[in-house]
Parts: structure tokens; sequence; C-alpha cells
């Protein structure tokens, strides 16, 4: 084989093996929030538009909630915070960079952000959503001393276990999100996070640490507030979605809007099933998972989960600079 012949080999080789690359986008929640977010795309004019659309529909300035250090970790604000920041990470994304998208998740809160990534929800949609989410949860925790945290170095099905076995009546404890192999979330009322924490210890738990959170975020204590986000969900009409989500609740994937109605609004009070996810990105040949949002807590679960797997955070303009000389 002559020189030329070689080097048209190699290029097709490459060619073929970008159009076999099969690519994940998923979205952070709640917790990936913090008050850098803005800065590395200020001169970046598709994100600016975003972000200033985002503040129009919602009635406050997203720059200005961002910098305060009580509003931004607020759940009322923190949850629309996310989800607009995401959406002008995604659209800077793809302004700058082609994808070819097979399949998309998001954690928790992040779901909803990537329903209006897919298209399936408009952008303003999206936001007086989450935002209506956020208040229902406020609301059903108000009179309830709530509490998360996270339990390391023990696998989930045997936080699970010690949870069923401890959570009472009136004293409720649950694993909620299970993240990663020896990483698992748990919650419930803090008299009960607090109770188990020696006994998950005992049961092989290295790390059981409280999160400076006060809701007890996808618990049945929240079960009101799924009949009550269900309700409001009835009234939107989804759009014809891009790429497929897999969804929190039960790992399928979006279909019409009675179908989203259902895994959404069970989603709230419902564990995140997120190792399932990513075991069901794996066995559909997901190669490249790209995260967009801020922060990059979804980069190390997925790393943690299989570092054959090649992830991408976007929490800057650098990194998405860096990813399209990746793909």
């Amino acid at each position: 084989m002559d020189c030329k012949s070689k080097t048209r080999t190699i290029y097709i080789q490459r060619l073929h093996g970008k159009r076999l690359m099969k690519i994940a986008v998923v979205f952070p929640g709640q917790g990936s929030q913090n008050k850098a977010m803005l800065d590395s795309f200020e001169e970046i004019d598709v994100f600016k538009n975003i972000i200033s659309e985002g503040s129009d529909i919602l009635g406050y300035d997203i720059a200005s909630i961002i910098a305060d250090e009580d509003k931004i970790n607020n759940t009322l604000y923190t949850q629309p915070l996310v989800l607009a920041v995401s959406y002008a990470i995604w659209k800077t994304l793809i302004h700058k960079v082609t994808l070819n998208v097979s399949l998309g998740a998001g954690h928790s809160l992040g779901e909803y952000t990537a329903l209006v990534a897919n298209g399936a929800l408009t952008y303003k949609e999206g936001l007086l959503l989450v935002k209506k989410r956020a208040e229902l949860m406020s609301n059903a925790m108000e009179h309830i001393d709530g509490a998360m945290a996270a339990v390391i170095g023990i696998e989930g099905a045997s936080v699970d276990k010690v949870c069923k076995q401890e959570t009472k009546e009136n004293n409720i404890i649950e694993a909620v999100n299970f993240n990663c192999p020896g990483q698992t979330v748990i919650a419930g009322h803090s008299s009960a996070v607090d109770a188990i924490t020696p006994v998950l210890k005992s049961a092989g738990a290295k790390i059981v640490k409280k999160l400076p959170v006060s809701l007890a975020a996808h618990t049945s204590l929240l079960k009101p507030v799924a009949d009550k986000l269900s309700n409001v969900l009835s009234k939107l009409s989804f759009n014809q979605n891009n790429f497929d989500i897999v969804h929190n609740y039960d790992l399928s994937v979006s279909q019409d809007g009675e179908h989203l109605n259902r895994v959404l609004s069970n989603q709230v009070c419902s564990p995140v099933r997120w190792t399932e996810t990513l075991e069901k990105f794996k066995a559909s040949n997901i190669s490249n998972i790209i995260e967009v949002g801020p922060g990059s807590v979804l980069s190390g679960l997925v790393k943690r989960f299989d570092k054959s797997i090649n992830v991408y955070p976007t929490k800057s303009i650098e990194d998405i600079k860096m990813l399209s000389q990746a793909l």
C-alpha cells in the first residue's frame, strides 16, 4: 500500500469511528449550583440571551440571584436557576459543536432540563414548571424537619434494606438516590437520618454525611406533591422530542404526554435510579457522555461507574472548546 492509499484508509477509519460514536447527554440537578457558574460564559452571546430570556420569564434577574448567597441555595430559586444555566450551556454547546445525541437523562431536577433540551418542553414551560415544582416541594416540607445524607462505601441494595428495616410511620427514612456503586443518598425525617447513621456504619458504610438541605427529596413524604404536580403537567402539551430521555422513575424513555405526566409526577416522591440509568446507557453502547450544566458531579459518578466511558463536563467555555476537539 502506497503512502497516499494508507493515509486515505486511516482517514476513512477515523471518519467511520466518529459515525459509530454513540453519545449521551446528562443534566445535573439541585446541588450543582455555584456563584461562579455564569463567569466563564460572560462573553458568549448565545448563553447571555438564554439567561436574559430566563430572567424575563421568572420575573427576577438571574445573575443577581446567583450572586446572593442565601437565594442561590434556596430551593425556590435554585431549581429554576439550575435549569436556566444548564439550558444556556446546552444552547452554547450545540452552537459550537455538532452533536448526534443517542440518549439523554437528567438527575432529579435535571430531567426537566433534559426535556427542554430535547424539545419536549419549551424553555418557558420548563422554567415555570420547575418553579412550581420547587414551590410545591417547599410547601410540603414547611412543617416537617427533613434531611438528606450521603452514604459512602456500601452498596445501594444494602442501604435500601437497612432503611426499610429502620423506617417507621412517623419517622421515615428511605434510600432516594442510587448514584453509583458505593454511593447512595438517604432522606426522610432529620431524626431518622440521625438514628440510622450508626446502623449504616455497623452495616459497612464508611461515611454517612448529612447534606446541607432541609428537603426530604424523592421520599414518600412528598407524595402529596406528586398529585399536585400531575395536575400542573396535565395542562401541558408535550412536543415531539429530538432524542429519548431515560426517566429516573422507571427507566422508560420519553413517549406521549400521559406517560411523561406519570413519570415526572412520580419522580418527586420516588428514588432516582441513576446507576441503572448508566447501565442502560452502557447496554445501548454509549461510549461518550457529556454532562451539560454547572459543576461536574455527574461526570464523577460516570467515572466511578465505568472508567472506560469517555465523560466530558461543560461547566466552562474552555470545557466546550476541548470537547469540540475531542469529538
